[in-house]
């Protein structure tokens, strides 16, 4: 499982062997069971986690109801980014929709890299820049587009968290009720 984790890495930057083996050195493995929480809310986010296998979802509690701000799949990074640097509270929850097997580093171990090894500064900066691109285009998606653009757009562009979500939680990380999300599906059909 490692190896997905440095193949990774490699489609981003370049490193050499002893670059590898320190951010190796950062890495704990950990597996979460379905429904188990990596960080709740109220929490600081201790550890970034990369999902080797299976999938979390980051979710709000609004009135007492959850709402879905995003899904984090395979080869992917998950937690609250913004409380893992801040060292503040994460403002939402993220948990284990299926069980999942991460790769974790803490903030400490990471600054670290950064100081010592330019290669994993600039990991961490196009890191940081596609959850920013992630985050922005989330924004439009929610503001910019209808229902029935959102659900096309799914289709179109990330047919993965139709197959692989539940659809009470598809309705709400696009914003609608799952009986609009019901109609919209129909229509498509």
């Amino acid at each position: 499982m490692l190896s997905a984790y440095k193949k990774f890495c490699a489609s981003i930057i370049s490193f050499n062997e002893e670059e590898w083996l320190a951010m190796e050195n950062c890495l704990k493995e950990k597996t979460l069971r379905k429904n188990e929480h990596f960080v709740k809310e109220g929490e600081t986010c201790q550890r970034m986690g990369f999902i080797a296998e299976g999938s979390t979802r980051l979710y709000f509690v609004v009135e007492g109801e959850e709402v879905t701000k995003d899904f984090c799949f395979k080869n992917s990074f998950t937690g609250s980014l913004a409380s893992f640097l801040s060292r503040q509270p994460s403002s939402f929850h993220v948990v284990a929709m299926e069980d999942t097997k991460l790769f974790t580093f803490d903030y400490p171990s990471l600054m670290d890299l950064y100081e010592r090894y330019s290669c994993w500064n600039t990991f961490g900066r196009k890191m940081t820049e596609q959850f920013a691109i992630r985050k922005e285009n989330r924004e439009v998606f929610l503001l910019l587009y209808s229902p029935e653009e959102r659900y096309a757009q799914l289709m179109e562009q990330f047919p993965y968290i139709l197959q692989r979500v539940p659809l009470k939680l598809i309705a709400s990380y696009m914003g609608v009720s799952p009986e609009t999300l019901s109609r919209i599906r129909k229509k498509t059909s």
